[in-house]
């Protein structure tokens, strides 16, 4: 028997709402949904993976992202206007420059594209921001803001292209020292203990971090204002679900979630358009059946270490 050698089954937003709408006995194989009720389908598959998001893991969804230090900051909006990316290029400066040049040498200007967000450690301590007008060759940069000030040899830039999405949660933050590349664990601390910290304004290594998730954009509140701003914080963070706003949409999940989806769907629909009632039950059965054995397959698998707290004995 000869198979297909193929592994990349998937479905687009209404293909997937069309089954789950036959599933239900709302529609016929044969037919295509009618308009109003394809827009209703689609507006209760979005509430309900926006509605998934709260329920954990999700690893696909969780990856790293790097936010840029400023000087004498202490509070970042992620997914805004502060420099938050998941990719980015990391060079130095070749040729010292002075105020005014809108040209700089660096070590390498591979990876990087004309309009890609430019950011040059300063002698001076801060980070001077700008577009990227033209990359001349391999090691020179043309960019729209003039340097404010000198800039020495060694000195970091960074480029990156766009700006992560707003994070849901973020897991885990590590400090990067870029001079020595160590890294060094973050602690997070609650809202309250934040608040109460005396001193936020403190010149130093970041320590701790309390992190706000809010409407539009998160903020990442950091103890120790940056007195490095060569140096980064890496994230581990959850995003959010990509919106299915069209048609021909594909989702943002791994295959082992369709079946899933394809059911929770199904009863959802069955109950709006009252299906039969044995109908909406065995969509129920599935829905929580296939949900639960996708949930399950999504976890991390790692060694599970227990230690006792040795606290007291200090």
């Amino acid at each position: 028997m000869a198979t297909s050698s193929s592994y990349d089954f998937s479905q687009n937003r209404d293909a997937l709402i069309k089954d789950a709408m036959v599933t239900a006995q709302i529609e016929d194989v044969y037919d295509t949904p009618e308009a109003e009720y394809n827009t209703f389908a689609a507006n209760e598959l979005n509430r309900m993976l926006k509605g998934w998001m709260a329920d954990g893991l999700h690893l696909w969804s969780i990856r790293p992202a790097y936010l840029f230090l400023e000087k004498n900051k202490r509070e970042y909006l992620l997914g805004a206007t502060d420099h938050f990316t998941e990719t980015f290029v990391q060079t130095d400066i070749r040729v010292a420059g002075v105020a005014t040049d809108t040209t700089i040498e660096v070590d390498s200007t591979a990876g990087m594209t004309a309009a890609d967000i430019c950011l040059i450690q300063l002698d001076d301590g801060t980070l001077h921001e700008t577009t990227i007008n033209t990359v001349t060759d391999g090691d020179t940069l043309v960019i729209d803001n003039a340097l404010p000030s000198a800039v020495s040899v060694d000195k970091k830039v960074f480029t990156y292209t766009s700006r992560a999405t707003r994070p849901i949660r973020v897991q885990q933050a590590i400090y990067h020292e870029t001079s020595s590349s160590n890294d060094t664990r973050m602690y997070q601390i609650a809202r309250e203990d934040f608040w109460n910290l005396a001193n936020k304004g403190t010149d130093s290594q970041p320590t701790q971090w309390y992190f706000d998730p809010q409407l539009t954009t998160s903020k990442f509140r950091i103890y120790g204002e940056p007195n490095d701003v060569g140096d980064y914080i890496t994230m581990v963070c959850h995003f959010p679900f990509d919106d299915m706003d069209a048609a021909a949409n594909d989702f943002g999940f791994p295959q082992e979630w369709l079946d899933a989806i394809h059911w929770n769907l199904a009863y959802r629909v069955s109950m709006q358009f009252g299906s039969p009632k044995d109908v909406v039950a065995n969509c129920a059965r599935m829905a929580f059946e296939t949900k639960t054995r996708a949930m399950g397959w999504d976890e991390e698998r790692a060694n599970l270490e227990l230690r006792p707290d040795a606290q007291w004995l200090s």
